[in-house]
């Protein structure tokens, strides 16, 4: 639906809408940031034999993407997250686990992932939320002080209700789908199935 050309590219987005794609946004925030809709005749028309997923899925002939993202002053589409994963503090900010796991690339483990404490070990409650991030060491090498320096490191990086708390040592590789995308819920339910809170979280 977009594409990033030469006039600028720009690697950091994904580019511009394609001849015959309208892209807007729709229950923006103060800051711009909202979910992107699309309109185009190579959208789908719906979903074979579900017609209230469908009716969910497409309002007024605009795609609900779930994808949350803001549209700059050139035209390029910036993506921060998914919908469904956003985390918003008791402080009433939104966090974007996606944008909070950019600060680790790099960092010497096999995965990772970030979480909302609260949404591992359910508790439905915006008070004292915090995040934390679950590392998969690489077969047979744990994990290092030098490791967690890097994440500690890496963290001081972030804004204050950005930062990470905590973190959970996991030894499984991570649920993922067709696309290599992580099953964020399936490894959630994972995690506080066989690690009860007290005993999983490390402070950083």
């Amino acid at each position: 639906m977009t594409v990033n050309d030469l006039n600028p590219f720009r690697a950091d987005t994904v580019g511009k809408p394609l001849p015959g794609v309208e892209i807007k946004l729709v229950e923006c925030n103060n800051e711009g940031i909202g979910q992107v809709a699309v309109r185009s005749r190579t959208v789908m028309a719906g979903y074979l034999d579900d017609p209230g997923l469908t009716a969910e899925t497409i309002v007024k002939g605009w795609l609900l993407t779930g994808d949350l993202g803001f549209i700059e002053s050139t035209g390029h589409l910036q993506l921060l997250g998914r919908l469904k994963n956003m985390i918003v503090t008791e402080g009433g900010k939104n966090i974007y686990p996606e944008d909070v796991e950019t600060y680790f690339s790099g960092v010497a483990v096999k995965e990772y992932c970030v979480f909302a404490v609260n949404y591992v070990w359910k508790q439905q409650s915006l008070l004292n939320e915090q995040l934390m991030v679950v590392l998969h060491p690489e077969p047979g090498a744990g994990l290092s002080p030098a490791i967690i320096e890097d994440v500690q490191a890496r963290n001081r990086r972030l804004a204050d209700f950005k930062r990470i708390s905590s973190y959970v040592i996991w030894e499984e590789d991570f649920p993922r789908t067709a696309s290599l995308k992580i099953k964020r819920g399936v490894l959630a339910d994972q995690i506080a199935s066989h690690l009860p809170r007290d005993q999983a979280l490390q402070i950083l």
